[in-house]
């Protein structure tokens, strides 16, 4: 009995040996390196769209959205999340019509400390690290959206500026202290 649990836990300590090395290719630091950033790339509308996942609190699966009467666009609808409302913005560049929810379908909510507001996403392709410096500007872009996107990668990824969005579509706040 005694051997069958050495050489077990022989080779559970080379996985765990195996599983600590770092990923090929990828040298310890580059990932929160200065030139480095994460990216969760997702399809809105024809376009392949990166979101940096430093403001990416959830990938949400819903099946509807809730209509809110008289909201303009970007504003797609709402949806209850974790026990609140979250508004649900459409900001696909080429999208004529409304979304139609498929299985595909997610909702990336995103916040800097706390959720702003959901983007609604017709696929979530995979997780992607970039180098910022291979960031290029995108030209002949329309002034209200070269606000929100930083530039785009070789392989056409269109890397949306988080920070940015939020300033521009988060709820203001009141000043008035916590609300109860």
């Amino acid at each position: 009995m005694t051997e069958l649990n050495t050489s077990a836990r022989a080779v559970l300590v080379e996985r765990a040996r195996r599983l600590a090395q770092p990923l090929a290719g990828i040298e310890e630091g580059d990932i929160g390196g200065e030139n480095r950033a994460s990216v969760l790339v997702v399809r809105l509308g024809d376009e392949r769209v990166g979101v940096p996942l430093d403001y990416t609190t959830e990938v949400y699966r819903t099946t509807e959205l809730t209509p809110i009467p008289g909201a303009r666009s970007p504003v797609a609808g709402a949806i209850a999340w974790r026990g609140r409302v979250l508004t649900i913005l459409d900001i696909a560049h080429s999208r004529r019509e409304p979304v139609a929810m498929t299985d595909a379908t997610r909702i990336l909510v995103i916040g800097q400390r706390t959720a702003a507001f959901g983007i609604l996403a017709d696929e979530v392709e995979d997780v992607q690290h970039l180098n910022t410096n291979e960031i290029r500007p995108v030209e002949n872009v329309s002034p209200a959206r070269s606000e929100i996107v930083r530039g785009t990668t070789a392989d056409g990824i269109v890397v949306l500026d988080a920070a940015a969005l939020i300033v521009r579509f988060a709820p203001t706040q009141q000043s008035g202290g916590p609300r109860e």
